[in-house]
């Protein structure tokens, strides 16, 4: 099913002949939003510091009298509430329909892991520089399937290297 845009997303910006749609700015802006109230949440609100104990860990977190059932429902809505709002505004760029999000997940997967896995900084430098490398060599070889295949393995090689992706999650664990 086709969404159209409201009218004042529609035209575009053109800079050195490269034109950006408004919808697809308008998308990059909310983005960029939503990565900042995330890492707002989780850093400045008392929610954010439970869900990051719940996270480290659990049990020591129940013991300290945290509610974690609790904690992963807020969580998982909060969760929910963002691929909802993904959803929407994935809406802007292409069709709706039931496989509107199997072109993203495997670069959404990707990107998660070379990142460090809980680590939103991580994520954020994994997606600008897996997407900036997948488009140049997509143009340098002229062929979207050729830069695709040498980005996973790019990736593929990188998480040989080091498993714990780009930023690693500090932990008191006895494993690191």
């Amino acid at each position: 099913m086709q969404v159209y845009s409201p009218a004042y997303l529609s035209g575009n910006w053109t800079v050195n002949d490269v034109g950006l749609d408004w919808n697809r700015v308008f998308v990059i802006c909310f983005a960029v939003f939503i990565i900042f109230g995330t890492h707002l949440l989780l850093t400045k609100t008392p929610l954010g510091l439970l869900i990051r104990a719940v996270t480290q860990n659990r049990i020591m977190a129940a013991c300290l009298g945290v509610k974690t059932q609790r904690v992963n429902m807020l969580t998982f809505a909060f969760g929910a509430g963002l691929a909802g709002l993904a959803g929407a505004f994935l809406s802007q760029i292409g069709n709706v329909g039931p496989s509107l999000g199997q072109d993203y997940i495997v670069n959404a997967f990707m990107t998660v892991v070379v990142g460090g896995v809980g680590n939103l900084m991580g994520t954020v430098v994994s997606a600008l520089g897996i997407g900036f490398i997948d488009q140049s060599l997509q143009q340098v070889l002229g062929s979207p399937v050729e830069g695709k295949i040498l980005v996973l393995v790019g990736i593929i090689l990188f998480l040989q290297w080091r498993p714990a992706g780009i930023f690693v999650t500090k932990s008191r664990s006895l494993e690191g």
